[in-house]
């Protein structure tokens, strides 16, 4: 079967109150789009920002003129409605292609893509995958109890086990054919993984695509990584570890390529959880 090409990359990117992270996001983005040769529009979708956000996203447009970038705003009920606006939005713009020649990637406004993070999602496709789950690191003190425990926690490899909303790549025909993003105020980007899984949607888990996010601990969606960061700080600090929640998944329907770097009982995890 052929792989159908990647024609154009459409990049979301949900936005709450960010003028202070914001423009280091866009600016990474910025590097991703210019080492990519497909097309690529940013959709930055704000969500009743009161802060200056907006200008921040119409700066570093003036500043990087080759990063096509979109901004919407609206009030929107959860998280996952944030980031099925940012799909139809990218949709919208880009008419000509079908939708199985559409990428969409997957970030959060607090954090930083690497360079490649663009062409070797590309890569990826090329090779099979329709989904590409990737890693995050938090931006903290490598020497603090708390960074000890999350690493201890999560495997920064090829065949990970956790999915994060701020490193994920998928065709935009798989993402439509199970009903976009899981209207969820927290864990869209989980039960959205596990609803691709499920349709047999070939997928991969990398550490190729590291993606770098913010170690506040005061986040924007509630039960988010910032909870969760909160929640190793208590351990740290010798509190009792509350269960841990996983979502086990069925390791079905994976290109050759990507089965290779699975390991047994892959299961995927909230980030954080």
């Amino acid at each position: 079967m052929t792989v159908p090409l990647v024609e154009a990359f459409a990049v979301v990117v949900p936005v709450h109150d960010e003028e202070e992270l914001l423009g280091d996001c866009l600016r990474s983005l910025a590097a991703a789009v210019a080492a990519c040769e497909q097309r690529v529009l940013v959709v930055t979708v704000l969500d009743r920002c009161a802060d200056a956000s907006a200008r921040v996203a119409a700066e570093a447009a003036e500043r990087h003129p080759h990063l096509l970038l979109r901004v919407i705003e609206g009030i929107f009920p959860h998280l996952g409605a944030v980031r099925s606006a940012g799909v139809r939005e990218a949709a919208a713009q880009l008419p000509d292609l079908p939708a199985e020649r559409i990428w969409t990637s997957h970030t959060d406004a607090d954090s930083r893509v690497p360079a490649h993070w663009l062409t070797r999602q590309a890569a990826l496709a090329a090779e099979g995958a329709d989904l590409v789950i990737g890693t995050v690191v938090p931006e903290e003190d490598p020497d603090s109890p708390s960074y000890g425990l999350w690493h201890a926690r999560h495997r920064l490899e090829e065949g990970h086990s956790a999915v994060h909303g701020a490193n994920l790549g998928v065709r935009l025909n798989r993402l439509r054919a199970v009903g976009g993003f899981s209207p969820l105020p927290v864990s869209e980007d989980v039960d959205t993984v596990r609803r691709l899984q499920a349709a047999g949607v070939p997928w991969v888990a990398t550490d190729t695509v590291r993606v770098v996010t913010s170690a506040r601990r005061e986040g924007r969606a509630p039960g988010g990584f910032a909870r969760y960061l909160c929640g190793l700080d208590a351990l740290a600090a010798g509190a009792p570890e509350a269960p841990a929640r996983e979502l086990r998944l069925p390791a079905a329907g994976m290109p050759a390529a990507a089965a290779r770097t699975m390991s047994a009982g892959w299961r995927p995890r909230a980030a954080g959880r």
